[in-house]
């Protein structure tokens, strides 16, 4: 399967999504022919908190910035590329809205998870305890490691980080990105989380910029509201 689904987001009515593999990585065409999707928006991702609202797609472009996508329009998927950050896809049960989130230590450290919540519920109307959300394949705790300067600053912002971060030694640490951002659900309502548990620098079949390096290509996450 070249598309990692989510139990979760599949229980929800009316709504297609994947997290692709390197095999699919960002080949747009094909989640078009496999998903019958005739156009997927995706951004300038710049690891920032924007948060762009997607409401006319003949007049949407790719190359505007900002690392969330949030859509009420039925028939586009939304996609974001990851090859280590962390994707992240929500929906309502009601069919209300789709979105896409793309969260690096930069995004997570900007709060792009809260930024998104407060959108969907300006925009909306639809409330933190609604919503379903899951957390992609990504790098994990087993694999991230950073430096002390990263370290200072969730510490100065945020409390606990005891919960998702831990020191190895030497100024190093293991950051847990897909953790920090579930407990940022959390704090605001948000209920139904998912995070599926495939570290992309341990599974090979997806790109990994810890793994690979500079220039290593990307996958693509999308969620789409089905007509």
């Amino acid at each position: 399967m070249n598309f990692v689904l989510s139990e979760k987001l599949s229980s929800v009515d009316g709504i297609v999504h994947g997290f692709a593999n390197r095999t699919v990585g960002t080949d747009v065409s094909e989640i078009k022919k496999q998903f019958d999707l005739p156009k997927v928006a995706q951004l300038k991702q710049v690891h920032s908190g924007d948060v762009i609202v997607l409401s006319d797609i003949e007049n949407h472009q790719d190359a505007t910035e900002g690392d969330a996508l949030v859509t009420n329009l039925r028939g586009i998927g939304i996609g974001i590329r990851t090859a280590d950050c962390v994707p992240i896809l929500r929906a309502d049960r009601s069919r209300s809205f789709v979105a896409a989130v793309h969260a690096g230590w930069r995004g997570t450290y900007s709060g792009i998870v809260l930024n998104t919540v407060k959108v969907i519920e300006s925009e909306f109307g639809i409330a933190p305890g609604e919503l379903v959300a899951v957390i992609g394949p990504s790098i994990k705790s087993c694999c991230y490691e950073i430096g002390e300067d990263v370290a200072d600053r969730f510490n100065e912002r945020f409390q606990n980080t005891d919960l998702y971060m831990s020191e190895i030694g030497n100024t190093k640490y293991l950051l847990d990105l897909s953790k920090a951002n579930k407990l940022m659900l959390q704090s605001v309502g948000v209920e139904e989380i998912d995070i599926l548990d495939i570290c992309t620098k341990c599974e090979d079949n997806f790109y990994s910029y810890r793994r690979e390096g500079k220039g290593v290509s990307t996958q693509l996450s999308f969620i789409a509201l089905t007509p």
